[in-house]
């Protein structure tokens, strides 16, 4: 008789600040189905993560969502690398000119930035650029950018920093334009959506 194979299952959940419209949710496929041993590299941090389900230590559930954090990281590099993100975020970070800006942006989105200046940091004349932005993350370079701050601007509100702290690490000058940018792109005030936010923890 054959040997029976045994198989271990996990599930996790992983909210996006933002929801669906999170630069990393909004690039992701509807669904992925991964061979894990298309992924060797990984086997370490499964064992750990297989462990620390079965267990009962102190911590465990801090230790889960580190865990899942670096294994979903294995799990996006791995798609961009098979070419199967086809637009947005994560098809810009796999493109070999297009990842330099859009790194450019994430470190700094309290700058402004000029489209012939993400153009020099990609290596790309300012049509190119711009018309390969448009193509391949699905949008310009201009709304990305708002996107990211608004992104990071809910991470703020969730962790209960003040508005006018927040208007100015990610670009705005002052608590009234996070608000009107906040407002056109999430269709609630800051201070709404927060509240909305808190009631779904």
């Amino acid at each position: 008789p054959s040997k029976a194979m045994c198989a271990q299952t996990n599930c996790a959940h992983m909210a996006f600040e933002g929801g669906a419209g999170h630069p990393i949710a909004a690039a992701l496929p509807p669904w992925v189905c991964l061979p894990l041993a298309a992924v060797p590299s990984c086997a370490p941090v499964l064992e750990l993560l297989f462990a620390e389900a079965q267990s009962s230590h102190c911590g465990r559930q801090l230790m889960l969502n580190r865990l899942f954090e670096v294994l979903l990281i294995w799990v996006l590099r791995e798609l961009m690398g098979q070419g199967r993100v086809a637009s947005g975020m994560l098809a810009g970070l796999a493109h070999s000119k297009l990842r330099t800006a859009l790194v450019a942006l994430h470190e700094s989105p309290q700058r402004e930035w000029p489209l012939e200046e993400l153009a020099a940091a990609a290596g790309m004349s300012r049509t190119v650029f711009a018309n390969s932005f448009r193509d391949v993350v699905g949008c310009t370079p201009g709304v990305y950018l708002q996107r990211w701050r608004i992104g990071l601007a809910q991470k703020g509100l969730l962790e209960g920093r003040a508005l006018k702290h927040i208007a100015a690490d990610v670009g705005y000058g002052g608590e009234a334009a996070l608000s009107r940018a906040f407002r056109s792109h999430t269709g609630q005030s800051p201070r709404a959506w927060r509240k909305q936010a808190a009631l779904r923890v």
